[in-house]
């Protein structure tokens, strides 16, 4: 079985707490935890214009291909 998760590092700089809270890693190492590997990564580095706006900032966004054996439901 495979699944395709979106991963970032999008921050809002008032958020509050560790970078490993972040919803997107919490997700990703709950599957981890649960038996799935890492098949394959694509992964961008985006800019940011903190001119514009600088209350928020995505600079790292990646699609993470999961897999898992189908007996290990």
């Amino acid at each position: 079985m495979q699944k395709l998760v979106y991963l970032s590092n999008s921050r809002d700089y008032s958020e509050q707490g560790s970078i490993n809270e972040n919803k997107y890693f919490t997700h990703i190492n709950t599957m981890l935890d649960q038996g799935w590997k890492v098949a394959h990564m694509t992964h961008d580095v985006l800019a940011t214009d903190f001119e514009q706006n600088p209350t928020q900032k995505e600079t790292y966004v990646s699609f993470v291909l999961l897999e898992k054996d189908d007996d290990d439901k």
